[in-house]
């Protein structure tokens, strides 16, 4: 699997037999989707950036801002009965 990275996003690159081109997924945006494809490298590259600005230049017009990397952390609150 190829990776990119963008603006401190980064998307992961498969290629899809199905489709018969690369299909790309930004990872660790939260909640969203953003996704793009392309035949080649450059394509790739520039459906990602494109994506990308428009995704971020959406989300700042909104009151939902983009969402953040994820941290990778869980947090939960127990109750004290399951305290050790």
């Amino acid at each position: 699997m190829k990776t990119m990275t963008y603006k401190g996003y980064t998307a992961e690159i498969i290629y899809s037999e199905e489709d018969g081109f690369f299909v790309g997924h930004v990872v660790d945006i939260g909640d969203d989707i953003v996704s793009f494809h392309g035949d080649t490298d450059a394509e790739l590259q520039n459906a990602f950036e494109g994506v990308l600005d428009h995704y971020l230049e959406v989300k700042g017009r909104s009151e939902n801002p983009p969402q953040k990397h994820f941290a990778w952390r869980f947090l939960a609150r127990l109750r004290q009965a399951f305290h050790l």
